[in-house]
């Protein structure tokens, strides 16, 4: 009995769509900032540990001092004050979260040092993983394949940007915005949790931290109701404040729909309030960070400037920008496919 080999009709054949390569470079800095570049990816462990100290301890800093009793001891007027000091003790919580998280993408590359890879996990785990619930090892894998296959469909930002429809973010107005906002926020949140953190012990991670170091400090200062105020402190930066300045930043750093290399479908988000509120530790300077990933937070805007002052045609001029959140990214003038070595 003899068998044949069936082959498939024509019209059955499965089509492959090609590959898609990730983007091209787009960039090639002048060849007189070599030493520049060199010196710019040195690590200093110290500086970074310094940071996320006070990142981490401004944040109980923050919410004891919104629950101290003696605002709604004294009358109106300090009770007033008091209502003011606890919006503004939130709003820094989810900002010196919004900081840890930044370093924790440091850590990501090996940013906080990169000859002693333990200590750089290490660190970085106890002073920004823990307070924030990210698992390093977790994060690094999502993220260094956004870096290495940027534009492709296993770029998992490229997914979300589609995923959320980021590129129909409504800008024209503050309300416009936070509409367009709010009905994304959901999404981009449970997204985010599926990229940091996928077991319940990461969850809690946080919720435990600010039980330790700003519930319990309260009942021992004041008693429970401070404590209970410093924990609702906490708990409404890290549910609230965090979130919004999360996406703010995270939707503002590509724009996908517009470009094909990393040089121009990456923005660079300039104005006072993004680099201090929204991009804590320089994470506004991303068109340089995606080109030279190894340079550490505390030389990304050092580098922007020297290469802002040294190719004023090639980088400063094309360099796709927005100096506030309602802005669009400046446009594309010039497509380029060179790289850098």
């Amino acid at each position: 009995m003899t068998h044949t080999l069936a082959v498939p009709a024509p019209q059955d054949r499965v089509v492959r769509p090609p590959e898609r390569r990730p983007y091209a470079r787009g960039y090639r800095a002048p060849a007189a900032l070599r030493g520049v570049l060199r010196d710019a990816h040195r690590t200093r462990l110290g500086v970074s540990v310094l940071m996320a100290g006070w990142d981490h301890v401004s944040v109980p800093l923050a919410a004891l001092a919104a629950a101290w009793p003696g605002w709604w001891s004294g009358g109106g007027g300090r009770a007033a004050a008091g209502v003011l000091v606890v919006l503004a003790a939130a709003l820094l919580v989810g900002r010196q979260l919004r900081a840890l998280e930044c370093l924790v993408h440091e850590a990501s590359h090996f940013n906080w040092c990169r000859h002693h890879r333990r200590a750089n996990d290490l660190c970085a785990g106890l002073l920004a993983g823990l307070p924030t619930g990210i698992r390093i090892a977790r994060y690094r894998a999502d993220h260094l394949l956004h870096h290495s296959r940027l534009g492709t469909d296993d770029d998992p930002d490229l997914r979300r940007y589609a995923e959320l429809d980021l590129a129909g973010l409504d800008r024209g107005s503050r309300l416009a915005y936070t509409r367009s906002m709010l009905v994304r926020l959901a999404a981009h949140q449970r997204s985010w949790y599926r990229t940091t953190s996928t077991d319940l012990p990461g969850l809690l991670l946080p919720p435990l931290w600010a039980l330790a170091v700003v519930a319990v400090p309260g009942w021992l200062l004041w008693g429970a109701g401070p404590a209970a105020t410093a924990g609702a402190v906490w708990l409404a930066g890290h549910a609230a404040a965090l979130p919004v300045l999360r996406f703010i930043g995270e939707s503002s750093e590509h724009s996908y729909h517009d470009a094909d290399t990393v040089f121009d479908s990456t923005v660079t988000n300039l104005g006072a309030v993004q680099r201090w509120l929204i991009h804590p530790h320089s994470d506004g300077y991303h068109t340089v960070h995606h080109l030279w990933p190894g340079t550490p937070h505390h030389r990304l805007r050092l580098l922007h400037e020297e290469l802002s002052a040294a190719d004023p045609d090639g980088y400063r001029r094309r360099l796709r920008a927005r100096h506030r959140v309602l802005d669009a990214p400046t446009p594309v003038h010039v497509r380029t496919t060179d790289t850098e070595e």
